[in-house]
């Protein structure tokens, strides 16, 4: 999949560069699709739209390369594990960063109560 991307590309003496200006994908993403390392693109509602834009701007057939995609998408039960493993991965990093983020919120809030209530209860 990715390798007639490439080659679709280089064909047409299109560098990643250009190809970011024609279709507003960054360049990482381009090179992912390139490599066939899908998952690093941005989630998986990204991946359909990123190979169309992708392949009609190359002037490629839209359908093919998407059916190519999807012949090669079947999962194995290891990727499966791999990716539960990792959306509970990104969930446990969201909730720590919640709880720390109103750790800091509460901190603040108290510290401004603090300095509030020395200001005008002094006066």
């Amino acid at each position: 999949m990715g390798t007639l991307l490439q080659e679709a590309r280089e064909e047409q003496g299109l560098t990643i560069e250009d190809l970011a200006e024609l279709t507003n994908i960054r360049p990482h993403f381009l090179k992912a699709m390139e490599a066939g390392d899908f998952e690093d693109l941005p989630g998986e509602a990204y991946v359909r739209p990123f190979l169309r834009t992708y392949a009609k701007a190359l002037g490629l057939d839209v359908e093919q390369v998407l059916l190519d995609f999807e012949a090669r998408a079947v999962p194995t039960v290891e990727e499966l594990a791999s990716m539960r493993e990792r959306r509970a991965q990104v969930k446990a990093q969201r909730r720590r960063h919640f709880a720390f983020s109103l750790l800091i919120a509460v901190v603040v809030l108290a510290s401004l109560g603090y300095v509030f209530y020395r200001l005008f209860l002094t006066l």
